[in-house]
C-alpha cells in the first residue's frame, strides 16, 4: 500500500511539472504583458523581437546549461539579469517562467532611464575620418540607436554621411597631443562631456614630434580631461591602431603604462585596446582606416561604453 502511494504521489509529481513546463512554452503574450516589457525596457527580451515569450525563457534556459555562450541582443546582462543582481542564474529563469504564468507582471529590476549621454569624440584623423567621413562615429552611432540607447555626440567639428544621426566631434587632421591639449580646456567647458573617447598620438608618431616627451604629454592631457568631467564621467583612452611605423608598439605600451598610473591615482580613466581590434590590411593608406577597419573600432568603442549609456 505504501509503494502504491509512493508510486502515486511520483506520478502525480511529474504530470505536475509537465504541466508547468508546457504551460511556459505554450504560454501566448497578451496584450498586458507586451505592455508591461515595452515599459520596462524590454528586460526579459532575449531575442530582441520586442516580446517576452516562450523562446526568450528557453533561450535563458540554454545559456544557463551553456548550450548558447551569447545571447542574440546587444547587452546579456541587462537583458536576462531578471532580479539585478548583476548575474544570471535559476533566480531570473524563475522569474522568466513566473511572468510567462502570469504570476507577475514585471521584474524586480528597475530599467534605468534612457537617459541622453553626451560623448566626445576627440583626436585627430582617425576620429574626422580622413579616408572615410564619419569614420568609427558611423556605426558607433548605428550600435548605440540600434540598442535603443542614445548619444548625443559633441564637438566643435561636423561631418559625415546620412546615416550618421550626429555629425559632431573634435577630429582635428593632423593635430598632435600638444595641440589637442592646447584647446581641450575650452572644449570641456563648452561641450560639457560624460563620455570621452580619445584616440590620440599618430601625428606624434608620423611627424617623430619629440617621441620621448609623447607619455608625459600625455599624462597632462588626462589630467585636463579628467578635471573637467562631471563626477560620474569617464574617459576611454585608445592604444592608437596599427600603423604603418616602427614606434606605434612602443607607444602604445607607454599609453597603457600612462593610463594604469591615472587610474591608480583615482581617475575615472580607461584604456581600450584598438591596436588588437584593427589590422594593417584595414588600413586604406598605411594611417587610415577603410570602412571595415572603422566598424571595427566602433564595436570596441560600443563595448568599452555601452553600459554607462542612459544613465
Amino acid at each position: 500500500m505504501n509503494s502504491l502511494r509512493k508510486r502515486l504521489l511520483s506520478l502525480i509529481m511529474v504530470v505536475s511539472i509537465c504541466l508547468c513546463v508546457s504551460s511556459v512554452c505554450n504560454a501566448t503574450q497578451t496584450t498586458s504583458q507586451v505592455v508591461t516589457a515595452a515599459a520596462s525596457g524590454l528586460i526579459g527580451d532575449l531575442n530582441g523581437d520586442s516580446a517576452i515569450d516562450a523562446l526568450d525563457y528557453s533561450l535563458m534556459k540554454q545559456f544557463l546549461l551553456g548550450t548558447v555562450t551569447d545571447l542574440p541582443v546587444q547587452d546579456d546582462l541587462y537583458a536576462a539579469d531578471l532580479d539585478g543582481d548583476a548575474k544570471i542564474t535559476a533566480l531570473d529563469l524563475s522569474l522568466s517562467k513566473q511572468y510567462l504564468l502570469g504570476l507577475i507582471t514585471k521584474f524586480p529590476k528597475t530599467p534605468p532611464q534612457n537617459i541622453t549621454t553626451v560623448v566626445m569624440p576627440l583626436g585627430d584623423s582617425i576620429t574626422d575620418g580622413l579616408t572615410v567621413p564619419g569614420g568609427y562615429r558611423i556605426k558607433l552611432w548605428n550600435n548605440v540607436t540600434n540598442a535603443g540607447q542614445k548619444v548625443d555626440f559633441v564637438g566643435s567639428m561636423s561631418n559625415g554621411p546620412t546615416e550618421l544621426g550626429d555629425k559632431n566631434h573634435e577630429g582635428h587632421s593632423g593635430w598632435r597631443i600638444d595641440q589637442i591639449d592646447a584647446n581641450i580646456n575650452a572644449w570641456m567647458t563648452t561641450y560639457k562631456p560624460k563620455i570621452v573617447l580619445l584616440h590620440i598620438g599618430t601625428n606624434d608618431i608620423s611627424q617623430k614630434y619629440d617621441l620621448t616627451n609623447a607619455p608625459t604629454r600625455l599624462s597632462g592631457l588626462i589630467d585636463k580631461i579628467c578635471a573637467k568631467l562631471p563626477s560620474d564621467g569617464k574617459l576611454y583612452v585608445a592604444k592608437v591602431i596599427p600603423l604603418s611605423y616602427a614606434d606605434v608598439r612602443n607607444y602604445n605600451t607607454q599609453v597603457a603604462q600612462v593610463v594604469q598610473t591615472k587610474a591608480n591615482q583615482g581617475k575615472p580613466v580607461f584604456i581600450v585596446d584598438m591596436y588588437s581590434a584593427v589590422t594593417t590590411a584595414d588600413l586604406a593608406d598605411g594611417v587610415h582606416c577603410t570602412r571595415t577597419g572603422y566598424d571595427k573600432m566602433a564595436d570596441v568603442w560600443y563595448n568599452a561604453i555601452k553600459n554607462d549609456l542612459g544613465k
